[in-house]
């Protein structure tokens, strides 16, 4: 099985809102996939199909323009700061409308990702002001993923590790969109694996993550081999072989494949 990394934390996390983002969800929408249509993580055919939405619009028009101006190709910290003058404007006059929301995140997410030298503490409390500010609203929940980054992996700390899950244990449980649900399981029990601390949390919680259904079952791939190795040391083979299982359905073109078959092969016949 492929060990884990930090890097496959983050992809994981990444793909934890794929879905939300397809196009056909704006029709018979929840209200937090509709929220989701203002993420945006890359350049202009995205930000350009904002700006066609946002006709008549002035806020989403204002909104597209500062994405616009954060995803340039030349990623300087001057547009990062350019675009946050919009989006502080746009927070101030509404904070609490779809746009105003969207544009809070990404002002966590240039002190984040966007400066030259990031500004981790103001990340971080942009972060919790969201998830705190707006429970059950899509922005909200995905700036509670982005807090468990920073608070676990990218911050000096007085509290020790365990006392950091712990509170996050107690947050992740106010979640209540799947895709986030899912995220928030995949990302604490990783961190139980990659600090060494709880394999049978970790296991807990990466299982809680994979009966989480998905419509995009290729994002989760890394996480069937994870919980179906914890599976196995656990003494749950069953649960070992359906996710062994559900990866030979979904990982078609995985060089992995063959291992992965030869030891579902022998899971079966010790199960018998």
């Amino acid at each position: 099985m492929q060990p884990f990394s930090k890097s496959n934390l983050l992809c994981g996390c990444f793909a934890v809102f794929a879905t939300a983002l397809l196009p056909n969800k704006t029709m018979a929408a929840e209200p937090w996939e509709v929220e989701a249509l203002l993420l945006y993580n890359s350049g202009s055919p995205e930000v350009n199909d904002l700006r066609a939405r946002s006709t008549g619009n002035t806020r989403l028009g204002g909104y597209a323009r500062a994405l616009g101006i954060l995803f340039q190709e030349s990623r300087e910290e001057a547009n990062a700061f350019r675009a946050k003058k919009v989006f502080d404007q746009l927070f101030e006059i509404n904070g609490n409308d779809d746009v105003g929301m969207a544009s809070a995140y990404y002002l966590a997410r240039i002190s984040h990702k966007h400066l030259d030298e990031p500004d981790l503490e103001s990340a971080r409390l942009g972060y919790r002001f969201l998830f705190e500010t707006y429970p059950g609203r899509f922005f909200g929940e995905l700036a509670f993923l982005k807090f468990i980054l920073v608070e676990l992996y990218e911050r000096e700390a007085e509290e020790s590790i365990g006392d950091r899950l712990e509170f996050l244990e107690e947050r992740g449980k106010r979640l209540t969109i799947p895709e986030m649900q899912r995220g928030f399981h995949r990302s604490m029990g990783e961190a139980y694996r990659v600090f060494e601390l709880s394999e049978a949390k970790a296991y807990k919680h990466l299982r809680a993550a994979y009966e989480i259904e998905t419509l995009v079952p290729e994002t989760q791939i890394e996480l069937m081999l994870s919980v179906a190795e914890l599976a196995e040391a656990m003494g749950d083979a069953d649960v070992a072989i359906s996710a062994l299982e559900d990866f030979l359905r979904t990982a078609k073109w995985d060089d992995r494949r063959e291992m992965v078959a030869v030891r579902l092969a022998d899971l079966k016949i010790r199960n018998q």
